[in-house]
């Protein structure tokens, strides 16, 4: 199931999406540039959030797998 923000919530959450460091912040030093390309994922919000409910993040494949009911 996809859920689509623009139909619920209108202009307000059209486009709206989270984005993922691959990455975790507080791994990255003061002086590192993110690069958003090589760096950042975007995700929906609901995954995101699965991403982070364990102590060390899934990874974007091991989510997909996930979701797929794959182990």
């Amino acid at each position: 199931m996809i859920f689509n923000f623009g139909k619920v919530y209108g202009q307000l959450g059209e486009g709206f999406i989270h984005v993922h460091h691959l990455r975790p912040i507080s791994e990255i030093a003061e002086e590192y540039e993110v690069d958003p390309v090589k760096d950042l994922r975007p995700v929906c919000p609901n995954c995101h959030t699965m991403i982070h409910r364990t102590p060390r993040p899934y990874s974007i494949e091991e989510m997909k797998n996930i979701i797929e009911g794959q182990p």
